[in-house]
């Protein structure tokens, strides 16, 4: 580069220097900044909620899974109980036990 180059490089970096600190002092830019401020706080706590509430949701999605399971493993045990109260007064009968001499041994 030459000097003349160098010259026009510094002269522009010092005009974009001066542009940029006049633009800072416009109210304008000043009051658009802090609204820029502001939404992107805004958006941090609405990204933080939607994060917890996808948790949420993701727990209680689980939850329902746990409940779900527990519900058919209930279901599983009351056919079983069923079953076993079935077959054990089957055996009763073929062994000739009725239900009023019981008590009465």
């Amino acid at each position: 580069m030459s000097d003349s180059d160098d010259d026009r490089m510094r002269s522009f970096a010092d005009r974009a220097r001066s542009v940029l600190s006049s633009v800072q002092q416009d109210d304008r830019v000043k009051q658009a900044t802090a609204v820029t401020k502001d939404v992107a706080s805004r958006a941090g706590e609405a990204s933080k909620s939607v994060t917890r509430k996808v948790s949420q949701e993701d727990a209680w999605n689980e939850l329902r899974g746990d409940v779900e399971l527990l519900t058919e493993i209930a279901r599983a045990d009351h056919a079983l109980l069923v079953d076993l109260i079935a077959r054990v007064a089957a055996l009763e009968e073929q062994a000739g036990i009725n239900q009023g001499s019981r008590g009465g041994s």
